[in-house]
C-alpha cells in the first residue's frame, strides 16, 4: 500500500498530465476539427453557387448579384456568361471551370473533408476517453487516501477506546 504522500505525488502528476497533456490535445484537435468543418461548409456553398449558375443558365436570364468588399463596402454586378466560374482551389490559387467541373471538384474535396472530420471525431472521443480515465485513477488515489485516513483515524479511536476501557475497570 502506498503512503499518503506518495498517493499525493502521484494525483499532482496525474493532475498535471491532464491539465498540461490532454486539455491541450483536445483543444489542438477541437480547433482542427473547426477549421474542416468550416471548410466543409464553404464547399457546400460552391455547390450551392454552381448550382444557382445551372439554374440561371437554363432561364437564360441575366443573375445580378451584390459583393461584399470589406468594411461595409458593396459592390452590385450583373453575371450573364454561366460557362466559366473561379474556384478557389487553396494557397490563393483559382482554377477557371465550367459549372460541372466545379460541381465534381467540390464533391471530391467534400468527401476529403468528411474522411478529415470523422478522423479528428474520432480523435476527440479518444482524448475524452484518455480524459475520463485519468479522472477515474485520480478518484481512486484520492479514495485510497482517504481510506488511510479513515483507517488510521479508526485505529486511534479504537486505541483510545481500549485504553480508555482498560482504566475504567
Amino acid at each position: 500500500m502506498m503512503n499518503p504522500q506518495e498517493v499525493g505525488t502521484k494525483v499532482r502528476e496525474y493532475h498535471s498530465f491532464l491539465e498540461d497533456t490532454l486539455k491541450r490535445d483536445l483543444a489542438d484537435v477541437q480547433a482542427k476539427l473547426e477549421d474542416k468543418v468550416k471548410q466543409y461548409k464553404e464547399w457546400e456553398e460552391v455547390k450551392q453557387v454552381t448550382k444557382a449558375l445551372d439554374e440561371f443558365k437554363e432561364k437564360d436570364c441575366d443573375m445580378v448579384v451584390r459583393m461584399g468588399l470589406g468594411c461595409g463596402v458593396h459592390v452590385t454586378g450583373e453575371v450573364s456568361d454561366y460557362e466559366r466560374t473561379y474556384v478557389d482551389v487553396g494557397l490563393g490559387y483559382f482554377l477557371e471551370m465550367d459549372t460541372k467541373e466545379a460541381d465534381k471538384y467540390s464533391d471530391i474535396r467534400m468527401r476529403s473533408l468528411k474522411k478529415d472530420i470523422e478522423h479528428y471525431r474520432k480523435l476527440a472521443v479518444h482524448i475524452k476517453v484518455n480524459i475520463k480515465m485519468v479522472l477515474l485513477a485520480i478518484n481512486e488515489l484520492q479514495s485510497l487516501m482517504l481510506n488511510y485516513y479513515t483507517t488510521c483515524e479508526h485505529l486511534l479511536i479504537s486505541q483510545y477506546l481500549h485504553l480508555h476501557y482498560k482504566t475504567m475497570v
